[in-house]
């Protein structure tokens, strides 16, 4: 249980409020759905979202 939320993937969740809030600040997105989470936990197979500012201006 993490942020006093027990919870599985964010794949499984269907509470838009509760995804909105593990998905805020993504720092990773899932290879196999493409669903973006903060915590890579939170995904079943986390792939590391490139830093914001390696886009440029």
């Amino acid at each position: 249980m993490r942020h006093g939320i027990a919870h599985d993937k964010l794949c499984t969740i269907e509470d838009t409020r509760t995804i909105s809030s593990l998905s805020a600040n993504a720092t990773v997105s899932c290879s196999k759905c493409g669903v973006k989470a903060h915590d890579p936990a939170d995904v079943c197979d986390p792939v590391q979202l490139p830093e914001a500012h390696t886009f440029g201006d």
